[in-house]
């Protein structure tokens, strides 16, 4: 066993999962991690649709039983939960009822609850899921594959769904099947809100702390805006928009400072044309970097169904 002291990959490794900086860990227990996720990422892409929940299932429990520091509740102050999830009001205006799909601890529907949404939150594993429920909070907890929605709910139950930073898990031939579940799932004129990380800026899975230029870790595949925009189309949503939200510091000033729609859409689709011509390296630095000209590092999209 290697000392606990804060090697490079160490600090590389807190500082990519937000860890606590006192918190013991070593390299070996970050190459652990590096090898199991590698090795259930190899699962993840070889499951057939028939056996796809249950390795996803199998896969994420392992992860988190074997890595227990990855379930540490690092959960924002609640004198902060207005800086990360005001925007969502916005997003979610007119909307009552909400399915989260991959809710991990249930933080944003917790907050979201508080102030009068009907929420329904999702996971794949019990290893994340209920137990970290909010006592105060009246969120509803049920079992899905994240895909096959409309095998766990009924047509047109919701007003909106919504993805944080889960899309990218799915194996790449579920996208389509995932967002036509999402449209079957939402009530006429509902919307889902989706959010990820934008390929050009990845790898963004365990992949990035050790410098690769392409996830190999368990996020199966990252996407860019063209990419999501098309695949919404085809899974019939009617009318999309990106959204804009601006970095935390900015937002504890202005109460949210975001924006969306059509017109702020066109503008990241053109300039993730521009980006796309220039090599890569400098390519994935203007995109981490590039709240200075509103393209963030993030897709977040909102998908009309009619």
């Amino acid at each position: 066993m290697s000392s606990m002291s804060a090697t490079p990959l160490v600090e590389r490794y807190k500082k990519k999962f937000h860890l606590p900086a006192g918190l013991p860990l070593d390299e070996d227990m970050v190459l652990g991690h590096w090898n199991l996720e590698r090795r259930l990422a190899g699962e993840l892409l070889a499951s057939n649709p028939e056996n796809r929940w249950d390795i996803f299932a199998h896969c994420y429990t392992t992860l988190y039983r074997e890595c227990p520091w990855l379930n540490l509740d690092v959960s924002p102050d609640s004198q902060d939960n207005d800086t990360y999830y005001r925007h969502f009001l916005t997003l979610l205006a007119g909307a009552k009822d909400i399915y989260e799909i991959g809710s991990g601890r249930a933080r944003l529907l917790n907050y979201l609850a508080r102030r009068g949404f009907r929420c329904v939150a999702s996971e794949i594993t019990r290893e994340r899921g209920e137990r970290y429920a909010d006592p105060n909070a009246i969120v509803q907890w049920h079992s899905s594959d994240g895909v096959n929605l409309a095998r766990f709910e009924a047509a047109e139950s919701f007003d909106a769904v919504i993805s944080s930073h889960v899309v990218e898990h799915f194996h790449p031939d579920d996208l389509l099947p995932h967002l036509e579940n999402v449209h079957t799932i939402l009530r006429p004129g509902g919307r889902y809100v989706l959010a990820m990380p934008h390929r050009f800026a990845g790898p963004m899975d365990l992949s990035e702390v050790f410098g690769l230029n392409k996830p190999v870790c368990m996020h199966l595949r990252e996407y860019s805006w063209r990419e999501t925009v098309e695949a919404c189309r085809q899974a019939g949503f009617i009318r999309l928009e990106a959204a804009y939200v601006a970095p935390q510091m900015l937002r504890r000033i202005l109460r949210g400072a975001s924006f969306s729609g059509r017109g702020y859409l066109r503008y990241v689709l053109a300039m993730e044309a521009m980006l796309d011509k220039l090599p890569n390296k400098l390519k994935q630095a203007l995109t981490k970097r590039g709240t200075a000209f509103l393209f963030r590092p993030e897709i977040l999209i909102i998908a009309h169904k009619g």
